[in-house]
């Protein structure tokens, strides 16, 4: 599906972005990941990838400082020579009430979850015009489509990522560059303090709990990162080639109120 195709995947060492990163590179893709943390923190994906017969390679990069993200990008055309799919999956979350959210972590939040990704954009789209095309995909939220207490900034990062790729879609036409965004739901990763392989007691039990009150209509509160890099898998194919600008909420129908919640 993707041989011969050069992908970046920002945040690509855990949770969400780990999970496309090792979908795109088993349908073909090198994977670029990358992350702000050092090489050796990303090996672990990137060895798996590799041990499963596919191709990546790890670069540090802080989306939030420009010029790391022009030399991540400069070093991607140099090497490859071209870059088909970008994935941005980094991503920070905090869900202090309102008026106990600092300065910082708003700042924090904007600068991770918006500001770098939009210069990642900038940067990666002459790459992709020079070379034919290309797909790129945000990693939204499904708090974007609820209003959750004590996530209202974070929410307001999220919802500005997918009305960007809304309203910057139009200048992409007639280029062969689709841009769309993913609002996930909850999903089991770290930063909702759940992954799938290690639970304590504690959090077990709160799973069990968590999962009786799903008002999912598949009975299971949280997804697995993989549900989320299916979708990404299909928006950067050539199946997906009607969608540009849209925001695809895939977050087992729970915000739309598909069954009562449990009383």
């Amino acid at each position: 599906m993707f041989e011969g195709k050069i992908a970046v995947v920002t945040g690509g060492s855990t949770g969400i972005g780990a999970a496309i990163s090792s979908l795109f590179a088993a349908k073909g893709a090198h994977v670029v990941v990358t992350s702000e943390l050092p090489v050796e923190a990303m090996l672990t994906v990137v060895d798996r990838i590799i041990e499963a017969g596919g191709s990546a390679s790890a670069v540090t990069c802080d989306i939030t400082d420009r010029d790391a993200v022009a030399n991540l990008m400069t070093g991607v055309e140099q090497e490859h020579g071209r870059l088909d799919i970008l994935v941005q999956s980094a991503g920070v979350c905090f869900s202090d009430p309102i008026e106990q959210m600092s300065a910082k972590k708003v700042d924090l939040m904007f600068g991770v979850n918006v500001v770098g990704p939009i210069a990642m954009i900038q940067a990666a789209l002459p790459i992709m015009r020079r070379t034919g095309g290309g797909a790129i995909i945000n990693i939204s939220s499904g708090a974007v489509a609820l209003g959750i207490q004590q996530f209202a900034v974070y929410a307001a990062t999220k919802a500005a990522i997918a009305h960007f790729t809304r309203t910057v879609a139009p200048e992409l036409r007639r280029t062969n560059i689709r841009i769309n965004s993913i609002g996930p739901g909850s999903v089991r990763t770290a930063m909702l303090g759940f992954t799938s392989d290690e639970l304590t007691p504690e959090q077990q039990e709160g799973m069990i709990k968590r999962e009786a009150r799903s008002v999912s209509p598949y009975g299971n509160a949280l997804m697995d990162p993989e549900d989320i890099a299916q979708v990404a898998l299909f928006l950067a194919s050539d199946a997906a080639r009607a969608l540009h600008g849209a925001y695809v909420l895939a977050d087992q129908g729970i915000s739309s109120a598909m069954v009562p919640p449990a009383s």
